[in-house]
């Protein structure tokens, strides 16, 4: 391993290590400030295989009394002086504590995050609340994420005998590790995709393109400008297309020009797209605890509004489950039923009403049926069987005022199928 003194010519950045090929992908591992970096010395020469690894010294003169919160100002202005725009972090103790305030503070630089023996408490670092960690976050021992800061992370439990990890099953946390950063996420490929054509985040919601003219785009300028290519780009092979779509849903939401192209060309001519890559891809993200608001959005107005793709949409992404919809359901799966269920409206009663029925067998999903009958009696395109729709009410555990149950009853008993088709009939019912 090279050593460094520091990467600012007037001496003020952290001294620091390198290791790997120059031409790698940028791997920065950290440490507690009590731990020497040549810790890392048995997981190294794996880590740096085909990697460019930084082991920047953060702890300074000053040793181990540096809060984590400075010590994430000067990774960050390690980084920008070394030109590392995007990076792999790994940290461990205090330093997996100063890598996930970094993912927090600036996401856009963080393409993985390893967080080895985490702490299990936060510094407090008032006047800014804990934000959530968006980055693809493998948690290895340590505090169960304490804070709620990664609700999505991978994790992973290997014994070590309270020794740093790292150093006590080598192996073990190499063959870990070095898997999950051979993994691609969906939002990286994106970037990269993007990238080609000189576009880069520069900060939250905030990009910018260096090709004349250059300058500042908002996401909604980078979804006007780019969301229409990607299924046209012969470099990109079927499945890499979907996933360039996925991830730029994931880093600019919502967008007729992504989520709508996604539909438009799964019907057109180079359709059909490979669906195990697009519906294994909605799944795992209307799974996460993190709100991905541009894939039940998507659902709802581009593939259940649809007759022509209503029906096998819904089944993909929760009718063909059914079966596991039990009492005591993964707590994943429930969250996939319930926002599934809150935008199925539009789907035809025939095709959803026994997921329905068995998503009503678990009590946490009583209020997403519910929810999921009203919005069928209300939406344009929706509709159901009132008699089958009041059974379901029936049998839903909800308290009695819950807003809008009382008139819903009352149009279903009235043997109403639709608002759209009888209006006065809910305005009566409101009034009753």
């Amino acid at each position: 391993m090279a050593n460094h003194l520091t990467p600012t010519p007037d001496g003020s950045g952290p001294a620091y290590r390198t290791a790997g090929p120059d031409d790698g992908d940028p791997l920065v591992l950290l440490t507690a400030p009590q731990d020497p970096a040549a810790g890392w010395a048995p997981v190294l020469d794996a880590l740096a295989r085909g990697r460019r690894v930084y082991t920047p010294d953060l702890a300074g003169p000053g040793g181990g009394d540096r809060p984590a919160p400075l010590m994430r100002d000067d990774l960050l202005r390690f980084l920008d002086a070394l030109g590392l725009d995007r990076v792999d972090l790994i940290g461990h103790s205090t330093g997996a504590l100063v890598a996930l305030l970094a993912a927090r503070a600036a996401p856009h630089r963080v393409v993985r995050l390893v967080l080895a023996d985490l702490p299990p408490a936060l510094p407090r670092e008032p006047p800014a609340p804990p934000g959530r960690i968006t980055t693809a976050t493998l948690l290895v021992n340590g505090a169960a994420d304490p804070a709620g800061q990664v609700p999505d992370a991978r994790t992973l439990a290997i014994p070590a005998d309270g020794r740093p990890v790292h150093e006590a099953a080598p192996a073990e946390f190499a063959t870990a590790v070095e898997a999950f950063l051979d993994e691609v996420p969906d939002s990286e490929l994106a970037r990269r995709w993007l990238a080609v054509s000189a576009i880069t985040q520069t900060g939250d919601s905030q990009w910018w393109d260096a090709d004349p003219p250059a300058g500042p785009l908002t996401a909604d300028d980078v979804s006007d400008q780019m969301g229409w290519l990607v299924f046209d780009d012969e470099d990109l092979d079927p499945a890499d297309r979907v996933r360039v779509a996925l991830g730029l849903m994931d880093l600019l939401g919502a967008h007729p020009l992504l989520a709508g192209q996604i539909h438009m060309t799964h019907l057109g001519p180079r359709g059909p797209l490979p669906l195990d890559v697009l519906w294994d891809g909605y799944r795992r993200r209307l799974e996460a605890v993190h709100d991905h608001e541009a894939y039940p959005s998507s659902l709802w107005l581009d593939w259940f509004e649809d007759p022509r793709t209503a029906a096998p949409a819904f089944a993909a992404v929760l009718g063909d489950d059914r079966h596991l919809l039990l009492p005591g359901a993964p707590e994943p799966l429930a969250r996939r039923a319930r926002r599934v269920l809150e935008h199925s409206g539009p789907v035809g009663w025939a095709v959803k009403a026994e997921t329905y029925r068995a998503a009503a067998r678990v009590p946490a999903l009583h209020h997403a049926v519910f929810r999921a009958v009203l919005r069928s009696y209300h939406d344009l395109y929706g509709g159901l069987d009132p008699v089958e729709g009041l059974a379901l009410l029936d049998g839903l555990d909800l308290p009695p005022d819950t807003e809008h149950l009382a008139p819903l009853r009352r149009v279903l008993a009235d043997g109403h199928r639709h608002h759209y088709a009888s209006p006065q009939a809910w305005d009566a019912a409101l009034d009753r």
